[in-house]
């Protein structure tokens, strides 16, 4: 499982009151989609306009430095910077599951 990491000091950062409160609920819920579709930062723009005044919000996320208009939609700033990249979160999977074989393996189960 992926997380969507969100800096403890941003309920008082200026690109956060910039941005304001409506926007920055669209920024954490398109983070989370981004992680758990593992699209490395990538918004798409059905994810934005599937939200009330998605357009008018991402366009506050740009302005306030959240985010940068790519085509077709819209991109996380740094986003391996702060979130752990598609390349990761497939490595880190790939490292359980043969943790849990080799577990099993050890003590004789099946799956």
């Amino acid at each position: 499982m992926a997380w969507f990491n969100a800096d403890d000091k941003m309920h008082s950062h200026p690109k956060s009151r910039a941005a304001g409160l409506e926007a920055i609920g669209l920024w954490t819920l398109a983070g989370t989609y981004c992680t758990d579709y593992l699209t490395d930062g990538a918004v798409p723009e059905w994810f934005v306009d599937s939200w009330p005044r998605g357009k008018t919000l991402a366009g506050k996320l740009v302005k306030a430095g959240f985010w940068d208009v790519t085509e077709g939609g819209w991109q996380f700033r740094a986003w391996g910077e702060y979130q752990r990249t598609k390349e990761q979160v497939l490595i880190d999977k790939k490292k359980a599951a043969d943790r849990k074989r080799k577990w099993q393996e050890e003590h004789g189960k099946n799956g």
